[in-house]
């Protein structure tokens, strides 16, 4: 029954890590790699690596 408090508080109280998927790599990358690229009709949303190799 301890167990079962101590795992809703670790929920309660970690960080909310938000992923989104990269639409060039297909990578699950957090919301802070992903960039948008605004040259391509529709707007591409890829993450930081793949940014680098558009360029």
């Amino acid at each position: 029954m301890a167990d079962e408090v101590s795992k809703k508080e670790d929920k309660a109280t970690r960080p909310l890590v938000i992923k989104f998927k990269c639409q060039r790599c297909g990578k699950d990358k957090p919301l802070e790699d992903m960039r948008s690229v605004t040259r391509f009709l529709p707007v591409l949303v890829v993450c930081r690596d793949c940014v680098r190799e558009l360029r």
